[in-house]
């Protein structure tokens, strides 16, 4: 197993991540407030943001001459990952793959190589299929899919570190991220969490230390 303490690089490169993606969706959310798209021909549509989700329109006004074009069939769609969760994810992989790459090796076990890149490689593969099951199978929300990405990630980390902190920073990370916040407030709230966790980690004495035994 490993060591509890190399547990503070993940949980804060998943916090630096998060703080990324909700800077990078900032200015394109800010756009999209106001619910205006221009088509080719110049003419703006306006869209009720209520509609987004159903894929439904209203609202929507047309030059004389282009009434049939206000037939519009609603589609029946799954909002796709919002907040970069994929990119995301696969950074904080590659980067957690590559810290406990140079741990063990400078622990004095460095691990198999053809074993440890197709360990490496198949969570890196497992992050867009688990993300594609779940938006074309299990039907769930973009908002919503990524988190629970993020939050299986967590629980193999506790579970790997047999870390009860991490198991607990998991818990909240996911009931900010998934039940409480919406997208951009739980990323926020949720990567506070994970520096927090990351500190707590750092801190935390080690067992069997002399200062454990006074």
């Amino acid at each position: 197993m490993g060591s509890a303490r190399r547990s503070w690089f993940p949980l804060a490169a998943l916090g630096f991540a998060q703080l990324i993606m909700v800077l990078a969706e900032l200015p394109g959310e800010s756009l999209a407030g106001t619910g205006e798209f221009t088509n080719l021909r110049g003419y703006t549509l306006t869209q009720e943001l209520s509609g987004l989700g159903s894929g439904e329109l209203s609202g929507a006004t047309f030059p004389p001459g282009y009434d049939h074009l206000a037939e519009v069939t609603a589609v029946d769609t799954v909002p796709p990952a919002t907040l970069g969760w994929l990119v995301g994810l696969a950074c904080v992989v590659l980067a957690v793959a590559g810290w406990y790459w140079l741990s063990l090796r400078r622990a004095g076990t460095p691990p198999r190589t053809g074993r440890f890149v197709l360990t490496a490689l198949g969570a890196l593969a497992a992050v867009p299929l688990l993300d594609l099951v779940g938006a074309l199978q299990l039907r769930i929300p973009g908002d919503v899919r990524g988190p629970l990405l993020a939050t299986l990630g967590l629980l193999l980390l506790a579970g790997y570190e047999r870390s009860w902190l991490v198991l607990a920073v998991t818990g909240v990370f996911a009931l900010v991220t998934v039940v409480f916040l919406p997208p951009v407030a739980g990323a926020l709230c949720a990567a506070g969490v994970l520096f927090a966790g990351a500190f707590a980690v750092l801190l935390r004495r080690p067992r069997g230390t002399a200062a454990d035994a006074v």
